[in-house]
């Protein structure tokens, strides 16, 4: 990116130029590819039985933290509507991606390797990805700056709010593991505006994923 703005500064005529900084696009940037991602990996939500996720809210002990301690994410849904509670998971761990806590009344929609989809108990499989869950590998190189910092287990991450109607609401993170071929694996979770969760919530259930031995990313 810093080589393209190199490029274009010395394309500009001298006595055009000006010395406002060109506007930093990493987080545009990292929008677009949350986005493609998900249009990319649409086969992960067919098929699969879901696993019902039972348990009763109590107190998590979760190490995640971040600066946002109130306020909703962006998006349209109402302030005023109740958030999604987050309780215990107690179903059979996925593959690759295990869980600690999950949105209560939901379950386990898929899993492999790569990607975890999560939807509310009952939801068909398959279909699209309105309203679900997402936890998936990246393999893409790490953002540089985002909408908010956030630390997850110690590690950096990158919260990102997409306002457009319909679609979700993402975070990014490091997990210091590496993907089978030694690339470094960052995990994407994206949310659905329909939980209602602040960023701290969101943090909460990103602090309860694990990478599992085996689990791969994806560049998109």
């Amino acid at each position: 990116m810093n080589d393209v703005r190199s490029l274009l500064s010395e394309a500009v005529p001298q006595d055009l130029r000006t010395s406002h900084p060109w506007p930093d696009a990493e987080p545009d940037i990292a929008r677009g590819r949350a986005l493609l991602v998900r249009r990319r990996r649409r086969s992960a939500l067919a098929g699969g039985t879901g696993v019902v996720a039972v348990g009763v809210a109590g107190a998590l002990l979760l190490t995640g933290t971040s600066a946002d301690h109130s306020t909703p994410a962006a998006g349209p849904a109402s302030s005023a509507t109740r958030s999604v509670a987050l309780v215990a998971y107690e179903g059979a761990q996925p593959k690759g991606y295990t869980l600690r806590t999950i949105p209560q009344g939901w379950e386990v929609a898929s899993a492999d390797d790569m990607t975890l989809v999560l939807h509310r108990a009952g939801t068909p499989t398959g279909g699209t990805w309105d309203d679900k869950l997402v936890v998936s590998g990246d393999l893409n190189p790490f953002p540089r700056s985002g909408d908010q910092a956030v630390e997850v287990n110690g590690h950096k991450g990158w919260f990102f709010g997409h306002k457009g109607v319909g679609y979700s609401v993402t975070l990014i993170f490091q997990t210091g593991r590496r993907a089978p071929g030694g690339s470094p694996l960052n995990v994407l979770v994206q949310l659905p505006h329909s939980l209602n969760w602040n960023v701290t919530t969101m943090v909460r259930f990103a602090s309860g994923i694990t990478v599992a031995d085996g689990a791969r990313g994806a560049v998109g």
